[in-house]
């Protein structure tokens, strides 16, 4: 009787089994053809390719030109080493300097148009990948058989209130048999408070130029979802640290303006 028992298990299990694998036959049969449509539906929509292919060195570039007071490249020539706790350290650029050591010597502006500066160097630090990405795209539609037509544009960044927006002025028509199809959006706008730190940047520059000190506090005044932090460094550089208090994204710069000797005038912050 066991025996019995055991074998009519097994059958039952081989028909579940059996059941379940022909109902699967039947689901792939009806709903092979729409997974696929799903699938060239989304290689047909070109915006969203070049959008993924780009945004990470995008945001990871402009995270870099932030931190490196607006320039995608500083050295010892053009920035001071800055080193917060918890971090590896980079150079931070001076927006403001000067190299006498006179005590009424006041600082140069190194970058008088600073929003125009780094709008430049956000897209001079992409370019090469907008390139890839659209030649890609390409080459993917041409081994799909299409006629592929794109028009190069000069592509551009702009800096505004709340958003980094980058269109990359492209136009790119594809033809396949009687059917024709051009698509002109191709931008990437990142929710971003760059532009209000880039003010404040600007306003503190002002203020080291004519008096060589600012008071952080009277920004956070005016902007309070905007942390100012001034930290006093060794001869007599100034880091200024702003940060959006909702997202953590900073912007830093360096400034050495008018020298002023050890102990007189000065607060040591770290």
């Amino acid at each position: 009787m066991i025996r019995k028992e055991g074998k009519k298990g097994q059958v039952t299990i081989f028909i579940i089994i059996a059941i379940l694998l022909v109902a699967l036959c039947i689901l792939v049969y009806l709903y092979y053809p729409k997974i696929i449509g799903s699938f060239n539906t989304e290689t047909k929509n070109p915006s969203t390719y070049i959008k993924d292919c780009v945004q990470k060195d995008l945001q990871e570039n402009i995270d870099t030109i932030s931190l490196q007071g607006g320039s995608f490249v500083v050295d010892k020539n053009t920035g001071y080493f800055y080193k917060k706790e918890g971090e590896d350290g980079n150079y931070v650029k001076y927006l403001c300097y000067t190299g006498s050591n006179e005590i009424n010597t006041p600082c140069i502006n190194q970058e008088p148009f600073l929003t125009e500066h780094v709008q430049k160097e956000i897209l001079n630090s992409i370019n090469s990948e907008i390139i890839t990405c659209f030649d890609a795209l390409v080459k993917s539609y041409d081994k799909k058989g299409y006629e592929v037509n794109l028009k190069n544009g000069t592509p551009s960044v702009q800096i505004i209130p709340n958003v980094i927006s980058t269109n990359f002025n492209r136009t790119l028509t594809l033809k396949k048999g009687d059917e024709t199809e051009t698509y002109r959006t191709f931008e990437i706008n990142l929710n971003s408070n760059l532009y209000e730190m880039l003010e404040d940047a600007k306003n503190i520059v002002v203020w080291e130029m004519i008096v060589g000190n600012s008071v952080p506090e009277a920004y956070m005044y005016n902007n309070p979802y905007i942390r100012v932090e001034k930290h006093r460094k060794d001869n007599d550089v100034n880091v200024y640290v702003l940060t959006d208090i909702n997202t953590e994204d900073s912007f830093r710069f360096a400034v050495r303006s008018y020298p002023i000797p050890v102990g007189i005038g000065t607060v040591n912050v770290a």
